[in-house]
């Protein structure tokens, strides 16, 4: 590809960020995040979910590791003996803060994966919220109906370390950029307007190659084979999916051709150029989930043009959610639709589900999606 081109084709959404940094630092602007402490010992973080319990039967702990200090994990606190999917995240505006999609990401951790997310937890500036660790958050007391989500190392609220911070909500409901459900939605989110804006832009360019996700991918299989970590022989290495929002899916279809990547999700993003696509379809060797939002998603037509392009051989889901736009339902209660459609998708990509929680929410007369009337969707060769 010409390298002006490429320039230009990897700037096209940071030319629409003014809007999306002005509404997002009205909401952000008396809370910034601060920067993680460097840290020396494994960290559990302390973080408040909101609302109902996670639908999982897993407590879910958010760490913050030595090995890894670059990324966040999100896993089940009790490791059965099999091995865990695992998923590798990337943030909208290519965000380097493993927290800005909690509640969707824990959603995903309590049905037993293991995901390693692009970024330290950094939480906004001003001490802990309310509650911040405690009944219902990760690394704190056990949430309403479900296991205790605590463990060792556990941050002392207020202790400055990864884990202290604002709110788990965010902006104050009703702030500039709030989306469906939570106030304020993801963060840095490219091109997002005021629908659904989130927090100022993060850190990194357009998905760097998927580089920080290829990082948690190897650093993951490394520690699977570590007879001391708490990760040994409890990874399913050989199938693992990159997903992101925005920036970060551009960053998952970066990773796509790492050979453990057998699926991709691709959030709330798309793909610029058919010259882009065919670089990256034609490395693909998985399947992958387009889901947008409706019409008001800056990456409504890239995903869509995502979907019609992307070769046969790919078995490929296409979901659009119109109620909502660049933000998503990331910070819904739960992840909201959005999780709700991220488990099933992995329990069959990676745990090979072939039931109704899983192959059978997909295709089929079983498919649930497909009866609802919130969603329009498509597929190909998911058969």
């Amino acid at each position: 590809m010409n390298p002006l081109k490429e320039k230009i084709a990897s700037s096209t959404w940071k030319a629409l960020l003014p809007a999306s940094y002005v509404f997002g630092a009205m909401a952000a602007s008396a809370a910034q995040p601060a920067p993680a402490p460097a840290i020396t010992q494994l960290t559990v973080v302390n973080y408040q979910q909101i609302e109902t319990p996670l639908t999982g039967p897993h407590a879910v702990v958010v760490e913050h590791d030595p090995g890894l200090p670059t990324h966040t994990i999100y896993r089940p606190k009790d490791l059965a003996n099999r091995k865990h999917g695992v998923l590798v995240w990337g943030n909208g505006g290519c965000a380097k803060n493993g927290l800005t999609f909690p509640e969707y990401l824990s959603e995903i951790a309590s049905h037993g994966f293991i995901i390693v997310a692009d970024g330290p937890p950094i939480q906004r500036a001003g001490g802990p919220g309310p509650g911040a660790g405690g009944p219902g958050g990760p690394g704190g007391a056990p949430r309403a109906g479900g296991p205790g989500a605590g463990g060792p190392g556990a941050a002392a609220p207020g202790a400055g370390g990864p884990g202290a911070g604002a709110p788990a909500g965010g902006p104050p409901r009703g702030a500039p950029g709030a989306g469906p459900g939570r106030a304020g939605g993801p963060g840095g989110a490219p091109g997002a307007g005021p629908r659904g804006a989130g927090g100022p832009p993060g850190g990194g360019t357009m998905g760097d190659g998927g580089v920080a996700l290829i990082e948690a991918i190897n650093w993951i299989e490394k520690e699977s084979k570590d007879s001391s970590s708490r990760f040994h022989n409890k990874v399913n290495v050989q199938k693992m999916a990159a997903m992101g929002m925005s920036c970060g899916g551009i960053m998952s279809y970066g990773a796509a051709h790492d050979p453990h990547v057998t699926t991709v999700g691709i959030w709330n993003s798309g793909l610029f150029t058919e010259e882009d696509r065919k670089k990256h379809f034609d490395t693909m060797h998985g399947s992958a989930i387009i889901i947008t939002g409706g019409e008001s998603d800056i990456a409504y037509v890239n995903g869509k043009q995502d979907f019609e392009t992307m070769p046969a051989r790919i078995p490929v889901f296409y979901g659009v959610y119109p109620s909502v736009g660049h933000g998503g339902t990331y910070s819904q209660d739960n992840g909201g639709p959005y999780g709700k459609l991220a488990v099933p998708w992995l329990k069959w990509q990676l745990d090979g589900d072939t039931g109704i929680t899983g192959k059978g929410y997909f295709v089929g007369n079983t498919c649930v999606p497909c009866k609802d009337p919130n969603w329009q969707i498509q597929s190909r060769s998911l058969d």
